[in-house]
């Protein structure tokens, strides 16, 4: 999650993140293509690498902002020292490397760009962190994915060259969260692409490939991936949407209504917020939301546990170990529903053999109060307390 624009966000919700599945989508049954054949080694160095990538935090708003721009994010080196402490053991960076590109065909990456990246990175490193950094907010590629091959490759190529002798404690993401145009179907081939251009001089590196539709984790049915064995797929989920971002004001009016609460039922009915001129569909939502018990409560587990049951045999099926790359709640929640849901969502992907990153250490989802110094209310236990 990040700041986005109108215009994407609505496909944000048609495309895929809000698209939902239906019962009989969250019980998987193989369907990738039969290009995409089953890895049968579950000792492969991306099950060793996967171990490393288990508690994780983005470092969201901060290096993928364009040059010149700040998105109200800083980080200092003692914030590193902060996360392991807390117990995380990952650290995910979105890096707006096309920002810093230079013209065709080289399309050489300004120094600037990677002198910030080494900050993160070594200050990550140095503090037993793992760290995956990505290409994030890439519009170009998400508008003309075929267009913007030669670029996406350029970009990786300087920067498997500039990070080859770095530890495997280092993992490239190829994409974050590809949409519009970038379908699955189109990444898969740039993907493969992609991951050879890294082979040629990081031949032991961990991958991180999403599928589209903004990494919806029902696009993993069309994922075709080449049978490298140190490739890690990632997808994101933000469901139960009208909790995770009430009032979040980037998605448009059908998120705006706030004092939702989880899990639901709430003890008070909501009352809808007409000034907001809620869909139907909004309004059906709401009305769930008040009336249905616990177990079936748009806004508790349900919205969630089954498309983790998804991803995890989706997994085991095809050998390939699956992190869910951001999952958060926007801050306009109450403090005790964050940690609620924090909790709930945490321990049914570790109970599913399933690493995790929050969206985000320090921006609007955050976990950690700067001005405090320390984790947001009830945030700590709601990750960490076993």
């Amino acid at each position: 999650m990040k700041i986005i624009s109108a215009i994407i966000i609505a496909g944000f919700f048609l495309g895929g993140r809000f698209s939902g599945q239906s019962a009989e989508e969250t019980i998987f049954k193989p369907a990738n293509p039969p290009a995409m054949q089953p890895l049968t080694d579950h000792d492969s160095p991306a099950y060793h690498a996967a171990k490393l990538f288990q508690h994780g935090a983005n470092l969201g708003n901060y290096l993928e902002a364009p040059p010149k721009q700040s998105w109200g994010v800083t980080v200092s080196a003692e914030e590193f020292a902060a996360m392991k402490r807390e117990g995380f053991d990952h650290v995910r960076v979105p890096v707006g490397w096309h920002h810093y590109a230079g013209s065709a065909p080289d399309f050489a990456l300004a120094p600037e760009i990677f002198a910030k990246a080494d900050f993160v990175v070594t200050n990550a490193l140095n503090n037993k962190l793992a760290v995956m950094i990505n290409i994030h907010h890439f519009g170009e590629l998400d508008k003309d994915p075929v267009g913007a091959t030669a670029e996406f490759l350029a970009i990786w190529r300087q920067v498997a060259a500039h990070y080859k002798n770095f530890p495997g404690t280092l993992a490239f993401e190829l994409d974050n969260e590809p949409h519009d145009q970038a379908t699955t179907a189109l990444m898969n081939p740039i993907y493969a692409r992609a991951i050879a251009e890294i082979r040629q001089n990081n031949p032991g590196r961990t991958i991180f490939v999403e599928p589209g539709s903004w990494g919806d984790i029902a696009e993993l049915k069309n994922l075709v991936l080449p049978p490298d064995d140190n490739v890690i797929v990632s997808v994101h989920c933000y469901e139960p949407f009208h909790f995770t971002h009430q009032g979040a004001t980037w998605t448009g009016t059908d998120f705006l209504q706030t004092g939702i609460v989880f899990p639901g039922p709430p003890a008070t009915p909501l009352e809808p917020d007409l000034s907001l001129k809620p869909k139907p569909w909004v309004l059906d939502w709401i009305k769930k939301y008040n009336t249905l018990p616990a177990a079936k409560n748009p806004s508790g587990p349900v919205a969630f546990t089954g498309k983790l049951k998804y991803v995890h045999d989706w997994s085991e099926y095809y050998g390939r170990p699956v992190h869910i790359g951001e999952f958060g709640a926007f801050t306009k929640g109450d403090p005790q529903s964050r940690a609620n849901f924090y909790s709930a969502f945490r321990r049914t992907a570790e109970n599913l053999q399933l690493g995790w990153c929050i969206w985000d250490w320090s921006a609007g989802f955050r976990y950690w109060d700067k001005k405090e110094q320390r984790a947001m209310p009830g945030m700590h236990a709601a990750l960490f307390d076993r």
